[in-house]
């Protein structure tokens, strides 16, 4: 609307619509100037970004949409943190599993990263402890840790049904303390049930109650009057010791074997397939527990050692099934023989009988470029990842322990722990709860040599179908390991068997189960050209057990498992 002027009068134009028509094209000129501007502002712009970045391609759409799909990945499973908690959660990360793992190798055997399990989370305890780079993405190891002063690593077997994990504020601990819905008061033949209250158990309680027992009282009693005996007669039986482990000794190391009567032909294997192969056996030394066994192993070339004292009562026969009598006896002969040779100052190599050398596996503990060479004790992984073994699962039957104190300290240890072996018939649950205590306690760096390596299989890779791709490997020379340990076998007779079935025997039948005496008696020579064969001795046994050569025609021995 148009004011009046002063006498009232609404002025009069001429023409009404050549004022609207010019202040159309006043706004139309100041649009287009606007416009002008703003295009030449983006060309500016638009060419310093493509200067100062490196050549860009077309990718870097794609690469735009990756980044909001990880942005959307993060922000989806980040969490605010609570005011009641932040004292002692400041903030959570996450990095690559693979990639923690190849810097924090704490020795036990990694299982393989899988979708759901393939990133570590991280908790900081402090403000001062977060990354640079903040926590809402995904970071590299040095960078997520880089203000961690100290850093604790909690193993948890992930995707378990109904498993919780409490972390509270409180004074230190270094020991993880398990709940479960268990009947109060019964640990045995008992299952878990969500109508129980949560109640305090052992890390050895399973969905089916407790897996092992505490020692009892004979058990104890029994296992302390032979550790009476033990100690009292160490100091003289060092003394006989030393000049022959002396002898065996090079560069500080000792390869010791522990051997009665009934088991004289898997050391006789041993022996002979080393002589065949070309490797040098003269760091190996004999605990024998029997005088046979004693002269066996001499007349083969090996250093021998007999001690009347604490072997005299050990069994003769070999061990039928595992864990029964005559196992449990040779178990307390296995902690003995490793302790003395430890306590006089060497780093020792211990094997069973029931292994058979492809190259000297001292080559890989003694060479100080191996990336491995720092840890302090080494074992081949059992392949049983079960809870009373976890997290090392320790094959007591193959081990390296490099001498200083802590090694010192731990076998003392183990050597205490003896009622655990006359109690379970075995010295591994001892070995691994014993482990455990160590490594947290005293800074005992363990490495378990994963089932996953080529160079340490043993019986779990035989025995498990799995694992037959890599067996063929081996037998077609197509992987070349150090040993191989024929452990998961029942009694020497099925290792026997496997081994000729394998290509891995060299005892003649005629020294099977005998002395040396009657070996030697029968043939003008000496023991070794007697027992010991130049080649291979390959029989088929078992269709559906790994084979050098065909056995389809052989019968299986395992129910239900299809042909090798």
């Amino acid at each position: 609307m148009v004011a009046p002027t002063r006498n009232g009068r609404v002025p009069h134009h001429r023409n009404g619509k050549s004022a609207t028509s010019l202040l159309s094209i006043r706004i139309a000129l100041f649009c287009f100037g606007l416009s002008l501007v703003s295009f030449y502002m983006g060309l500016l712009l638009g060419i310093h970004s493509w200067s100062s970045c490196p050549p860009c391609n077309d990718s870097s759409a794609s690469q735009t949409a990756k980044n909001k799909e990880e942005e959307a990945a993060t922000s989806e499973h980040f969490f605010s943190i609570p005011p009641t908690v932040q004292k002692l959660v400041a903030g959570v990360g996450r990095v690559n599993r693979d990639a923690f793992f190849a810097k924090f190798d704490v020795g036990v055997p990694k299982d393989k990263s899988e979708k759901g399990n393939e990133q570590v989370l991280i908790m900081y305890n402090h403000e001062k402890s977060l990354p640079t780079k903040g926590v809402d993405r995904t970071l590299s190891v040095e960078d997520a840790t880089e203000h961690c002063h100290s850093m604790k690593l909690v193993f948890t077997e992930p995707n378990q049904k109904h498993q919780c994990l409490a972390i509270a504020g409180q004074w230190e601990s270094y020991h993880v303390y398990k709940y479960m819905r268990l009947p109060p008061g019964k640990d045995k033949k008992v299952e878990v049930n969500g109508k129980y209250d949560l109640r305090y158990v052992s890390r050895l309680h399973g969905d089916k109650g407790l897996q092992q027992q505490i020692p009892f009282p004979t058990n104890v009693k029994t296992y302390d009057e032979t550790l009476v005996t033990y100690l009292s007669s160490l100091d003289k039986v060092l003394e006989e010791l030393k000049p022959i482990a002396a002898k065996a000794a090079k560069d500080n190391t000792i390869i010791v074997m522990v051997c009665n009567h009934g088991q004289s032909e898997l050391l006789m294997n041993f022996a002979c397939s080393c002589k065949a192969r070309g490797l040098d056996l003269s760091q190996v030394l004999v605990f024998a527990t029997d005088v046979e066994t004693k002269e066996l192993a001499e007349g083969l070339g090996l250093a021998a050692f007999y001690d009347s004292t604490n072997f005299a009562k050990m069994p003769e026969k070999a061990a039928r099934f595992y864990a029964d009598a005559a196992f449990s006896g040779m178990m307390m002969a296995k902690l003995y023989c490793v302790h003395m040779i430890n306590l006089l100052g060497y780093n020792v190599l211990f094997q069973d009988v029931d292994i058979v050398w492809y190259r000297n596996p001292l080559e890989f503990f003694t060479n100080s470029s191996n990336p491995l060479y720092h840890f302090d004790m080494y074992f081949q992984d059992d392949g049983a990842h079960t809870r009373r073994y976890a997290p090392y699962s320790p094959n007591s039957g193959f081990y390296f322990v490099r001498h200083n104190e802590r090694t010192e300290y731990f076998m003392h240890s183990l050597l205490m722990a003896g009622n655990i072996i006359a109690q379970s018939g075995s010295h591994q649950n001892a070995m691994a709860s014993t482990l455990n205590e160590h490594a947290s306690w005293r800074g005992l760096h363990v490495k378990t040599l994963d089932r996953d390596m080529d160079e340490f299989p043993g019986g779990f890779h035989f025995h498990q179908p799995g694992r037959k791709q890599y067996m063929k490997d081996l037998l077609a020379g197509k992987i070349k390991p150090y040993i191989f340990h024929m452990s998961w076998t029942a009694n020497k007779d099925n290792k026997k068997l496997y081994f000729e079935q394998m290509g891995d025997w060299y005892v003649h039948d005629v020294c099977v189960g005998s002395t040396a005496s009657k070996i030697l008696a029968s043939h003008e020579t000496n023991l070794a050209k007697a027992c010991c064969s130049a080649e291979p001795l390959i029989k088929c046994h078992y269709r559906d057990k790994p084979s050098k050569i065909p056995c389809k025609d052989s019968p299986p021995i395992d129910k239900g498992h299809v042909s090798w």
